[in-house]
């Protein structure tokens, strides 16, 4: 399984990115290496297709809009939209749903 995650140098969220995105896996049960790549503007953004900072992928998928992302790319900080509401990165359940959705594309089951 790849993971990756894209932060803007000026995203001020970097370690509870990391720290929540390794809560997930450990919740879901998956061990990978996550690639991580900070990038400094928003030309970067769209070379590493970055729809903003904090962007983590799995298997290539955002772990919030999943097939329907949007075509925006940029440097900047994200929001993502939680139960809690508007917050600067996911929540740990959304990254476990993207794991197991990605699990399950593996296995097929």
């Amino acid at each position: 399984m790849e993971i990756s995650v894209v932060l803007s140098d000026t995203c001020g969220y970097h370690e509870e990115t990391q720290e929540i995105l390794k809560e997930a896996m450990a919740q879901a049960g998956v061990e990978a290496e996550i690639q991580v790549t900070v990038i400094h503007q928003d030309e970067e953004a769209i070379t590493v297709n970055c729809i903003a900072s904090p962007t983590i992928r799995i298997d290539g998928l955002d772990v919030e809009y999943q097939e329907r992302e949007p075509e925006e790319r940029s440097a900047g900080q994200r929001y993502f939209n939680t139960p809690a509401g508007w917050k600067p990165y996911p929540e740990v359940g959304m990254i476990v749903r993207a794991l197991e959705a990605a699990k399950i594309r593996e296995t097929g089951a």
